[in-house]
């Protein structure tokens, strides 16, 4: 898996993952699909694009537009005079505790902020004044197969009820959930209401996105039989380790976030298991390998920056390598045009705010970022004309989990809008 080999694109596959790209909002770049397509014999290239056309990426704006809409929708269903109690559930760190971020950019958040409390844990419940017929949300970013959030309120939760004889009125409140998970969580959580966007299983039948029974099938099957050795947990009431080759508790999600790739999507798209090179990465390993990638590839589009006179070295005397500000420059653009926010530049780069800052009134004054900090039409050309010339050279780049070395890869006449 991702071994040294000759990589030729057809042009129905590179229209296919510029479409890809689009739909998943440039977050990853062409370079990664096709590290990522190498997994996979050739032959099975076309059945890898048709479930990457699957997928469903939500960036950050994406996420705070869900919650927007789905606070509305819980003002509207509740009494405006009703405190409404407002815990992101899980560990902190967790998918739960970061949520709250994106709870908290939300208008309706904003224009009603009086109206919430943020519970930091549920300990204790009548002690933090909460009421009997109170509302309680539950906040996550995504609802699997529902075990975990059942888990949680039987723990933290449920005891209380029967020991204080009290009760909630309880709300999930998320950015999608699993349909098949509702049953679940309605056996367990008495009265539960799930607000957020529901979604079937990838395989479903009938019903599924990738066709009709006999269409699906094969994928199915490609799907189940690269993911067996990717996903493995042990199971303490079985005493064994148990594949989860679609997804945790086989919940066959297609759901990528910006901010983390849940354990329920299929494992062939963010496992780093062995080998495997990951479209998105989900472990802290994996993580840490594809920020290591991306800043040594950086170095590379900075020496392309200063041939093709996008940059001048001169400007400030510093030798090309260790020029700070050019080198994030070039990659704050890069980062720019995957749609990342802040955060991941932060991440990546491994810079402060007011770094960050200084590099953005650089971009500012050479013309590439305008007043809202986002590429003007000579950034996304000084993006383009790097990237040209890195496909039209066919670099020979040898790294970690990102090797070209010894390859050919063709280039079609069109490729990512340029010609």
């Amino acid at each position: 898996m991702n071994k040294e080999t000759e990589l030729i694109i057809s042009n129905n596959q590179a229209t296919a993952i510029e479409h890809i790209r689009i739909r998943l909002a440039n977050s990853i770049d062409v370079f990664r699909v096709i590290n990522w397509l190498n997994n996979f014999k050739k032959a099975e290239w076309d059945k890898a694009l048709e479930v990457l056309k699957a997928l469903k990426y939500y960036s950050n704006n994406h996420v705070i537009v869900e919650y927007n809409r789905n606070l509305e929708r819980l003002l509207a269903e509740t009494d405006p005079t009703q405190k409404i109690y407002v815990h992101g559930f899980g560990k902190l760190g967790k998918s739960g505790s970061t949520m709250l971020y994106f709870f908290r950019q939300t208008p309706v958040f904003k224009a009603n902020e009086n109206r919430f409390q943020i519970l930091e844990h549920v300990v204790k419940l009548k002690r933090q004044h909460i009421k009997d017929g109170d509302i309680l949300v539950l906040l996550d970013d995504i609802i699997g197969s529902g075990r975990s959030l059942s888990t949680f309120y039987r723990v933290n939760i449920k005891h209380q009820f029967i020991k204080e004889g009290f009760s909630l009125r309880i709300y999930a409140l998320c950015v999608a959930y699993m349909i098949e998970s509702i049953a679940l969580l309605e056996k367990n959580i008495d009265g539960i209401q799930i607000i957020g966007t529901g979604y079937n299983k990838a395989f479903i039948t009938p019903g599924s996105v990738f066709g009709y029974r006999p269409r699906m099938l094969p994928i199915r099957e490609f799907c189940y039989e690269y993911g067996k050795p990717l996903f493995i947990l042990h199971d303490y009431d079985k005493k064994a380790d148990v594949p989860h080759p679609l997804g945790y508790d086989n919940s066959q999600s297609l759901i990528i976030f910006a901010h983390a790739v849940p354990n329920n999507t299929l494992p062939i798209i963010w496992s780093s298991k062995g080998k495997w090179f990951p479209l998105y990465p989900r472990s802290g390993q994996g993580k840490i390998s594809e920020i290591k990638d991306f800043q040594q590839d950086n170095y590379y589009w900075l020496n392309l920056a200063y041939q093709l006179n996008i940059l001048n070295k001169e400007q400030t005397g510093n030798s090309l390598y260790t020029n700070k500000v050019n080198f994030g420059l070039i990659a704050v653009i890069r980062l720019k045009k995957q749609n990342s926010g802040h955060q991941r530049i932060f991440q990546v780069l491994g810079i402060s705010a007011n770094e960050l800052d200084e590099i953005i009134a650089s971009g500012r004054e050479r013309g590439i970022f305008n007043k809202a900090d986002e590429l003007t039409s000579r950034g996304l050309s000084y993006y383009d004309q790097i990237a040209k010339n890195i496909k039209i050279e066919n670099t020979r780049i040898k790294r970690k989990k990102h090797t070209f070395t010894q390859s050919k890869m063709y280039i079609p006449k069109h490729f990512n809008g340029m010609t």
